[in-house]
């Protein structure tokens, strides 16, 4: 997979730029007999021919029987040569870098919104979701949804019970298939107990088990671009966490209230950051990158989440 390179594209564009500089001097250097002549022996049948010439005849031998310096057939196939050679090797890393630019965005938005909903339950129930699902309310919390998200709906009833005859495996009686950051297996959504659901921007959502008392929780996943491809953990599929105070945090944060691998396990454990974010096809080891994409933090060391982290994956 090559769908988000972007960290080194300024480099390599600082490069492409070297290499068109480096080939016009020369090639410039090398004609500019040619362009002086020329405009030394022909300006009066420039300024008087207003009406135009055609580009044949500007290249074409002028005056005297003399053959004037042109650019060669060769020399012009070599220069669209190195310009198509050089747009290849540039343009995909600018459409990638157009396109993660573009889940950047839509990543802040979802956490954002996710956030409103959060503060405006509490406003209105004074308590928070983790506190309201812990004391048995999930399914209740679930119907209330719309309230709070525009244009929610259910889509599909897929839980963790629905297991493929065949295969044996849950992640294939899911709606569309998703992925971890790396590898062409698809897996079974973290969040897997209460369907899917849709809302009016084409997110998909998904929520975990309701937390015990005390703790954060529900997790809820996103796909922050629908159904839209790549629907791979870490780039467009990330999980946040409701909590106790009435906020949500991204996965990986830490929270005072948050679950530990230790204490509880399954899936309502929380999944602490400086753990996981890997480049693997686990799709567990890309449960925390969301804080690391909020915070625009290369997990693997220098560099940004968007661009340097995203680079690398193919």
């Amino acid at each position: 997979m090559n769908f988000t390179q972007g960290g080194g594209a300024s480099e390599a564009k600082h490069n492409h730029k070297r290499l068109f500089k480096k080939y016009f001097v020369w090639l410039f250097s090398k004609r500019s007999a040619f362009s002086l002549s020329f405009l030394s022996k022909n300006a009066f049948q420039i300024r008087n021919r207003a009406n135009g010439f055609t580009l044949a005849e500007v290249f074409s031998p002028l005056s005297g029987g003399k053959h004037t310096p042109a650019f060669t057939l060769a020399e012009v196939l070599i220069t669209l040569g190195i310009i198509g050679i050089v747009a290849a090797m540039t343009l995909p890393a600018l459409v990638n870098d157009k396109q993660n630019k573009e889940l950047q965005t839509q990543f802040k938005k979802t956490y954002s919104e996710l956030n409103q909903v959060a503060r405006l339950f509490y406003n209105d129930n004074g308590i928070s979701v983790s506190e309201y699902t812990a004391d048995g309310n999930f399914n209740k919390f679930l119907s209330q949804l719309p309230q709070y998200m525009k244009g929610i709906k259910s889509t599909n009833g897929w839980t963790f019970n629905d297991i493929d005859e065949e295969t044996g495996s849950e992640a294939d009686t899911m709606p569309y298939y998703i992925y971890p950051i790396k590898g062409n297996s698809n897996v079974k959504s973290h969040c897997d107990v209460a369907g899917f659901r849709s809302d009016i921007s084409g997110r998909v959502y998904s929520f975990n088990d309701a937390p015990r008392a005390g703790y954060n929780g529900p997790t809820i996943c996103v796909d922050i671009n629908g159904q839209k491809r790549p629907n791979r953990y870490g780039i467009d599929i990330f999980l946040f966490v409701f909590t106790t105070d009435g906020f949500v945090i991204p996965m990986g944060q830490e929270n005072k209230n948050n679950y530990t691998q230790t204490s509880n396990g399954g899936n309502q454990a929380f999944v602490p950051s400086e753990d996981y974010c890997k480049y693997n096809e686990s799709q567990k080891s890309q449960y925390a990158c969301a804080s690391f994409a909020l915070a625009d933090k290369n997990p693997e060391g220098e560099g940004n989440y968007w661009n340097d982290f995203l680079k690398n994956i193919k």
